[in-house]
């Protein structure tokens, strides 16, 4: 009989940033696919921040709790992570914007922008927004 052995999935032994990317893909899985949907049929500022919004739910609980391993998520740190959120659908927006009137697809444009996205996103949730208490 063929047997799974499951310890090689446990992702409890992963590093903070295998973490990070493991439940960032489950999250960009999700709110890209809202996102390059909503790009289909409606304006792109209400697809990037539905997309956005989609992101901020799913990203808190999922990089606060599993990668950052906060006991508890505060008010404090779901509002830096509002602010977080805040910057990258404006950072997101405008460089699909630009590159959209310079001739770039629109869907193409928000793809080229996710690697610089994570880094800041990476950054800044790692140095200011979960941070455990000493």
């Amino acid at each position: 009989m063929f047997k799974i052995n499951f310890k090689y999935f446990k992702l409890s032994s992963l590093g903070r940033k295998r973490l990070f990317l493991f439940y960032g893909i489950t999250n960009f899985l999700i709110t890209n696919s809202v996102l390059h949907l909503l790009l289909l049929v409606i304006p792109i500022f209400l697809a990037t921040i539905t997309s956005q919004i989609t992101n901020l739910t799913i990203g808190f609980y999922l990089y606060g709790k599993k990668v950052f391993k906060m006991k508890n998520l505060t008010y404090k740190e779901f509002s830096k992570y509002i602010l977080l959120a805040s910057f990258n659908w404006t950072l997101n927006y405008i460089s699909i914007r630009i590159m959209y009137e310079n001739g770039i697809n629109k869907n193409l444009a928000a793809i080229l922008t996710i690697p610089f996205l994570v880094l800041i996103s990476y950054s800044f949730q790692r140095k200011f927004i979960f941070i455990k208490p000493v």
